[in-house]
């Protein structure tokens, strides 16, 4: 469980901040539908108090030794030399994402890139964070985002608003979607959180718990309401391959891949959340 902080300094009372998790991308894989990706990339860079966070499996990463080896599935540029395929992916990911790099709030690593980093000891995401200066998110963290707001000609900090972000790359299992909302309710009862992001299961998925407490003293208590949200994230590999190619989702006969990204509205002053797939 790696622990992350970020702040966010801001003027403009009411300003409304953007985060987009980006995960289950698969770059080399047949699949990888690069073209939404770029237009997703695109988005992010021209958005002003907009950011991202990299959920993992970011590159394909499967050798020609793994026994998941297909090379009807891979991206034919890297069939061309499969001894430096994963280097070349990773080359890939960094000129995809140069664009938006100063506005990654960090990076998760997918068990994709656990996989090479056990069996081959090539550390892809925290040689990433390191080249980038981005924290790193290993499998699971959690991150406070703290807003900071400052009025001109004011000295020192103003208004603050902390929210804190549970993110993981995830494992869960079943076809339908309901395994993946019951494990995403679970981790939002099981942690302490107001957003919960969880990625691999390639569906996007979202859903926000109301939580009751109470505050104030003897004599002046009062009902509160915390707002929860929560998000399976997403993907861009396209689980069906035409011309040839058979992925795992046909395989498996899975249903087909949910393309695209969420996206987090989070306005500090008044502390409001909103969440749209």
């Amino acid at each position: 469980m790696e622990l992350n902080d970020v702040e966010i300094i801001y003027e403009r009372k009411g300003e409304k901040f953007r985060l987009i998790p980006i995960g289950d991308i698969h770059i080399g894989n047949r699949g990888c539908d690069l073209k939404k990706l770029r237009r997703v990339i695109e988005w992010i860079a021209n958005k002003e108090n907009t950011y991202w966070i990299g959920m993992g499996d970011m590159i394909d990463a499967i050798n020609y030794t793994d026994k998941r080896f297909d090379p009807s599935t891979v991206t034919p540029k890297y069939l061309k030399d499969l001894n430096n395929a994963v280097y070349e992916q990773i080359s890939d990911l960094k000129d995809l994402f140069e664009p938006i790099q100063e506005k990654c709030i960090g990076l998760h690593e997918g068990n994709h890139e656990t996989t090479i980093r056990r069996r081959y000891h090539v550390d892809v995401i925290k040689n990433l964070c390191q080249e980038w200066d981005t924290p790193y998110l290993g499998y699971s963290a959690f991150t406070r985002l703290k807003f900071v707001r400052i009025s001109k000609g004011t000295k020192g900090h103003g208004s603050r608003a902390t929210f804190t972000i549970y993110s993981t790359h995830g494992r869960v299992g079943g076809r339908k979607g309901g395994a993946k909302v019951n494990r995403l309710e679970d981790l939002m009862s099981w942690f302490d959180a107001d957003i919960f992001l969880m990625a691999h299961s390639h569906k996007k998925i979202t859903t926000t718990l109301t939580q009751l407490g109470v505050t104030g003293k003897r004599g002046n208590r009062r009902l509160i309401y915390k707002k929860k949200i929560g998000a399976v994230t997403g993907a861009f590999l396209q689980g069906y391959i035409t011309q040839g190619g058979i992925g795992y989702t046909e395989l498996w006969n899975y249903p087909p891949t949910d393309l695209g990204v969420v996206k987090i509205t989070i306005t500090p002053d008044g502390r409001d959340l909103h969440i749209s797939a």
